[in-house]
Parts: structure tokens; C-alpha cells; sequence
């Protein structure tokens, strides 16, 4: 599992790519922060452009870890609830239909 505390105090915002006119260097910049990454290839090649895309998408990665792990968190806290209450499977059938007719 990733220790997602070790990333706490890092530039906030949103990262921005900006290619020089050769296509051979990048520099990721974030909103409040300036540079804070150059990436540097022979070609402008495929991995290149796909590890510049995922080093500025990682504010937005860690984001959606955090929401999943939360999420995670709450249907486990649910279920145990659940379980714990006694439900039976027809009661599960009825809470499923009910979230599944919410959701539309």
C-alpha cells in the first residue's frame, strides 16, 4: 500500500506541461510554485509524452487515492453495520435495488 503521508506539503494545484518547440524537453510547472520537473528525451516519443503525462497528473492521482481509500472505508464501515444488525439477504436485495434506483 502507498504511504500517501509522505506526499503531505507538496505544490498544490494544478501541474502544467509546457514542451519546447523541439519536442524534446518538457517542464512541469505547478499553479503557485513554478518548475518543479524537466523531462528530457532524445525523441518525442510515446513514453516520453506518457511519463511526462503521468509525473504532471500526480496531484490528481493521489487525490483519487485518497477518495477511493475513503470511499473503501465507508462501504466496509456499512457493511459491518450490516452484518452487524442482522440483516438478512432479502434485506441486502432491498438496499441494493434501492442504491442501484438512486444512482439513476
Amino acid at each position: 500500500m502507498i504511504d500517501t503521508d509522505k506526499y503531505e506539503g507538496h505544490a498544490e494545484g494544478e501541474w502544467v506541461i509546457e514542451m519546447n518547440d523541439t519536442g524534446d524537453e518538457c517542464a512541469i510547472h505547478a499553479q503557485d510554485y513554478g518548475t518543479i520537473a524537466q523531462t528530457f528525451y532524445r525523441d518525442c516519443d510515446k513514453l516520453f509524452l506518457a511519463t511526462t503525462n503521468l509525473m504532471a497528473d500526480a496531484p490528481l492521482l493521489l487525490a483519487e487515492v485518497k477518495r477511493l481509500r475513503e470511499q473503501n472505508k465507508l462501504m466496509v464501515d456499512y457493511f459491518r453495520f450490516m452484518r452487524d444488525g442482522g440483516f438478512t439477504d432479502a434485506d441486502w436485495i432491498t438496499v441494493n435495488e434501492w442504491i442501484g434506483d438512486e444512482e439513476e
